[in-house]
């Protein structure tokens, strides 16, 4: 596999608070345990590296992938604290324990017991099956999407900031990612109809090859989640059947469709170019919604940002500017906004270097972050920010990043604060 785009979306944050006491283990090497949530038990790895001072710094693991390394640590006797990528930790041991508390951002809150297990504090080297696995899981079948369609999907450089037709009746409700947000959540049903909204939900980026995706496609999970009675759930890896006037059915009659996040890349080779992709526009045009957090939002944008996928096989690489690929043949998208590039887990995710890297290298294009538990809603050229974080807009030829708050209101084609 030559590139990656990586845009996952189970995001958390954990902390800690518990009795002081005496530990028997020393913090250098290995604690594991087993965290119970999201797709399933998890088995989780910390290595501590204890430094000078109170400096700490390791690397954690879960479900045998590197999420990261450790940043920012501090220990002061039994207390840690430090963050990992968009993780924050506060942690006490006892003995050869750490019982923490780990609470989802503007979400649940879960219990994890870590254990002393090994004094080592080397890397973890993945087995060839462990590599195998996590690069299925952001394969893609990039080879089967035709070029005349990447051909027929990427802009000049000369075309200037634009949104298609469809806009002018129709909203995207762009997330940057995280948990689910109720009021989030509204806003979008509110757009689709209220109590007689007709909910097609395309968890297609979310479906990690050779995993059963019975659980995604179950539409009374999703209804529940969105708060309407019933949703139809579509999906499909065959740009055939994408293609096909049965699969595009449940389209013809929806008023807001959802796009949940994974791997961007699955919804492009599936979509792109087909009568999906056309159904979906027409969803716009008739004065419906769509809606999409994470991979689910950046599809929109004519651009997105292609990262290079790590040598061990971890996905864990999305806002690493040495591993950003400018210019990759694979890096069109849907393009509702013309030459704008979507940036989702914008802060969390320490997305501003990449991003200013891709449109100081095309001037002509519009960076628009979007931080987790946020959405930009765009009807037209405006866009409306939503939610507990910031927008952040980014021009080439501009000095410094505009950050907009809850509230604020920007005209993409302008290029200008409302």
């Amino acid at each position: 596999m030559r590139s990656s785009l990586v845009v996952r979306l189970a995001v958390f944050v954990l902390h800690v608070a518990l009795p002081l006491a005496a530990h028997a283990a020393p913090l250098a090497g290995r604690w594991e345990g087993m965290f119970h949530g999201g797709r399933g038990d998890q088995p989780v790895m910390l290595i501590c590296r204890p430094g000078a001072g109170d400096a700490l710094t390791g690397l954690l693991y879960m479900g045998g992938d590197l999420v990261g390394p450790v940043e920012h640590g501090t220990v002061a006797g039994d207390s840690l604290r430090f963050t990992v990528m968009n993780f924050g930790f506060r942690a006490l041991r006892q003995a050869d324990r750490m019982q923490l508390e780990m609470s989802i951002a503007h979400g649940q809150t879960h219990e994890l017991a870590l254990r002393f297990t090994n004094p080592d504090t080397a890397a973890l080297v993945p087995s060839a099956a462990a590599t195998a696995s996590a690069r299925a899981r952001i394969t893609v079948a990039w080879d089967s999407v035709p070029d005349s369609v990447m051909r027929a999907h990427r802009l000049a450089a000369g075309a200037p900031v634009g949104v298609v037709d469809a806009l002018r009746a129709g909203t995207l409700l762009l997330v940057g990612g995280g948990p689910a947000q109720d009021d989030l959540n509204a806003e979008f049903l509110r757009l689709a109809g209220g109590a007689n909204a007709r909910i097609v939900v395309i968890p297609t980026a979310s479906v990690d090859p050779g995993h059963d995706a019975e659980a995604l496609a179950n539409g009374d999970r999703w209804a529940h989640a969105l708060g309407v009675a019933h949703v139809t759930v579509v999906h499909t890896g065959s740009r055939k059947e994408a293609d096909s006037e049965a699969f595009v059915r449940p389209l013809r009659d929806a008023t807001g469709v959802w796009l949940p996040g994974g791997e961007a890349g699955r919804i492009l080779v599936s979509y792109l170019g087909t009568r999906t992709e056309r159904e979906l526009l027409a969803v716009l045009a008739r004065g419906g919604v769509i809606g999409g957090t994470s991979a689910g939002a950046l599809v929109w944008g004519s651009a997105c940002q292609v990262f290079r996928a790590p040598s061990d096989g971890s996905p864990y690489q999305m806002g690493d500017v040495s591993a950003l690929i400018l210019d990759d043949p694979h890096s069109v998208c849907f393009g509702a906004l013309e030459q704008v590039v979507v940036a989702p887990h914008f802060t969390e995710f320490h997305m501003q270097p990449s991003l200013s890297k891709t449109v100081t290298a095309g001037p002509q294009l519009l960076g628009i972050g979007i931080d987790e538990a946020t959405a930009l809603e765009v009807h037209g050229s405006v866009g409306s920010v939503l939610g507990r974080g910031h927008v952040t807009i980014m021009s080439g030829g501009a000095a410094t990043p505009r950050v907009l708050d809850a509230g604020a209101r920007y005209d993409l084609v302008r290029r200008a604060a409302l």
